[in-house]
């Protein structure tokens, strides 16, 4: 949920060369995880006979997800409320759909049905952690639709992405009548309290998603980075993540993509985390990193205001 910004690592690239990034690590990536339960039947590129529909499509993970699946030769259905603002627009292979998690026909549309169609669910709320959000349902209510239009059309495999932030909120017992602890500030975990809302939510869409009878994946990452792919990523099962920790959202993209052709953790819940703990990277600029959620989460507003005014005036 979270996106810190680390001044002294950030690499600012164009398209291409984000894309030759992306495939160089993607390449060493791969080779670190092969094992016995993946399967691989095609070259890059080539198609994968797989059908990924991924739900948030607007989302930061998505912006590294949708060209790694789409080099893996997968069809690509990207779903998400503005549809004008996914970042690839065009690919033989991709098609971008309008749909919100609150609206389950619209999920159902973006649906195929078939063992070959993969959901993967990947969008969360834009916040602002600065400002307290005691409740909501984006998450659990937002997850049901999606399982119950996997349900109606015949879906079988669901990824789901919640946060490693989660583990702390519930570690303190933050819920939505907790009193604010007197002293808290941002380094001691202000955006815990904060977002205790969205995670709590979280932690009761991973309960409807493991009641679900679905074929899933839970993910949690660690705090993710916008960062070129490092492939030093780690994994616990089942278990919690250490805290602290950083991910690169390629790295994170390109672990669950890689879970498309295997079987090996379906039913589980995967950490995902690097080595590197927030202490290790230098001048993470918080202030900074409130103020790009800030714009983002404008951003948003001012589309959904528009789109709304523009519907009404077409009425």
């Amino acid at each position: 949920m979270k996106t810190f910004i680390a001044r002294t690592l950030r690499v600012r690239q164009t398209p291409n060369v984000l894309f030759a990034a992306l495939m160089t690590g993607l390449l060493a990536f791969s080779a670190s995880v092969m094992d016995s339960t993946t399967v691989r039947a095609h070259e890059p590129g080539e198609p994968s006979g797989k059908r990924v529909v991924i739900i948030g499509a607007t989302a930061r993970t998505a912006n590294y997800m949708i060209p790694q699946a789409l080099w893996r030769g997968h069809e690509v259905v990207a779903v998400a409320r503005r549809p004008y603002r996914v970042r690839i627009q065009k690919h033989p292979r991709l098609t971008i759909v309008k749909g919100d998690v609150y609206d389950q026909a619209s999920i159902e549309a973006a649906l195929s049905g078939g063992d070959n169609e993969i959901v993967i669910s990947i969008y969360g709320p834009r916040v602002d952690p600065t400002i307290e959000i005691p409740e909501t349902d984006l998450m659990s209510q937002g997850t049901t639709n999606i399982i119950n239009a996997m349900k109606a059309k015949g879906n079988r495999r669901l990824f789901v992405t919640t946060s490693t932030a989660m583990q702390e909120v519930v570690r303190r017992g933050y819920k939505a009548d907790t009193p604010k602890p007197e002293g808290v500030t941002a380094a001691s975990g202000l955006w815990f309290y904060n977002l205790r809302g969205p995670y709590n939510d979280m932690l009761k869409m991973e309960g409807i998603v493991k009641e679900s009878g679905l074929d899933f994946i839970i993910f949690r990452p660690a705090q993710l980075m916008e960062e070129p792919p490092r492939g030093n990523f780690l994994l616990t099962v089942n278990t919690e993540t250490p805290n602290r920790r950083v991910i690169m959202y390629p790295d994170f993209a390109a672990v669950m993509l890689e879970q498309v052709s295997s079987n090996q953790y379906i039913g589980d819940t995967i950490g995902v985390y690097s080595n590197t703990s927030m202490d290790d990277v230098e001048n993470v600029d918080f202030d900074t990193a409130v103020r790009k959620l800030r714009a983002m989460k404008a951003e948003v507003d001012a589309d959904l205001a528009a789109d709304a005014a523009a519907e009404r005036d077409a009425e």
